[in-house]
This record gives C-alpha cells, structure tokens and sequence, in this order.
C-alpha cells in the first residue's frame, strides 16, 4: 500500500481511472460502439448528478461511454470522486442508487439479476460527515448522500429483494464467503484467485436455483 499512501500524501488519485477507461477499456480491450448501437436491449450507466446528489440513468450509445464508465467508476478517496459528462461532473451511481432494483421494477423488468460483492444479509450502516466533507469537497449535496443516504438506499433495496412484488423475480449472486481482497488490493494472484473463486460460486448458485 505504499504507492496508495504515497499518492494520499501528494493529492494524487490512488486508482488511475484514466489509464483504466481510455487505454484497457478503448484501445486494449475495446468496447464496440457499434455493438452498443446494434444491441437490442438499451444499456445504462448509473451516475450521481454531482450539483444534485440525484441518481441520473444514462443511456449511451456513443463515444459518451467512455465518459460515463469513469465517473461510474469513481471511488471517494480513491479517484478524485467524479468525472465529467457533457460537461457536467458526475459521481459513481452507486452513491445515489447502490443497487438499482427499484428502477428496474419500474422500467417493466419481470426477471432481475442482481450481483453483490458482499453477502446481502449485512447491511449498511451510515458515514460520519467529516468524511464526506473530505471525499466530495466541492459537492456537497453528494457528501451528504454518500454518508448519510447512502445506507438507507441500499437497505431498502436489500428488503425489496427479499421481498419482490408480485410476478417479480429477483436472482441474487454473492460471494459464500468473504472475498480475500480489500478496495485497493493489487496483487494480482490474490485478484486472479477472487475472480476464480467468485466465478465457482456464481455457477453454484446458479444450479442451485434451478434445482
């Protein structure tokens, strides 16, 4: 964790979403533009509206992907917390609407995959301000939401799973055990072990629920 305290220490971002988004994500790896432009089922990145704290659902089919993946993609603390859209600066989605069963029940959705990092039996519990204060330093409207919404909105999701309206089907993929990895592990054994290890269990469960 060195190089990560070294950034802290400098005002630098831990996690270099640049180089993830333009270089792995459009250039190494790309992600097709045409593909997203011929997919018959829309394709939204969830964002946090930085001036409103709003949950913003951004339909893209264009060179604005790769815009939005990197604010999607913006940890407090870890990034410099937001990146900007159309001009607009915007936060990772998960702030406003961690998970975004809600709005896929009103968009007319009947079955629903949901895949969690964490077991959902444990919950969320609130931030303190100070820190919110720290991570969004010029919004705070999301530094609002980050510590004190934040946990509302996902324990309210997380009953709302447990219990779906009726003709509703919800499927929940989570880990069975702990993952072994913290939010800025970079070993890349212990990542490549993870990833295994969660793709096992994803198939588990799978089976088990169509058993």
């Amino acid at each position: 964790m060195w190089c990560a305290s070294a950034n802290l220490l400098h005002h630098k971002p831990i996690i270099d979403l640049a180089y993830l988004v333009d270089n792995l994500i459009r250039i190494r790896v790309p992600l097709s533009i045409a593909a997203l432009q011929k997919a018959p089922i829309k394709f939204f990145i969830l964002l946090t509206d930085c001036d409103t704290g709003e949950p913003v659902y951004f339909h893209v089919r264009d060179e604005r992907v790769f815009a939005a993946l990197r604010a999607t993609s913006s940890m407090p603390l870890g990034t410099r917390g937001y990146d900007f859209v159309d001009g607009r600066p915007y936060a990772d989605g998960g702030v406003a609407d961690p998970i975004p069963v809600r709005r896929a029940i009103q968009d007319s959705a009947t079955e629903i995959t949901v895949v969690l990092t964490h077991n959902p039996a444990r919950g969320l519990k609130p931030m303190p301000r100070w820190l919110g204060r720290l991570a969004f330093p010029e919004f705070p409207k999301v530094a609002q939401v980050w510590t004190a919404l934040q946990n509302v909105y996902y324990n309210d999701a997380l009953d709302l799973m447990r219990k779906p309206p009726v003709g509703i089907r919800i499927q929940v993929l989570h880990p069975l055990q702990p993952l072994p990895l913290g939010s800025f592990s970079v070993e890349p054994a212990r990542i490549a072990a993870a990833l295994a290890r969660g793709h096992d269990e994803a198939l588990q469960q799978m089976e088990l629920k169509r058993g």
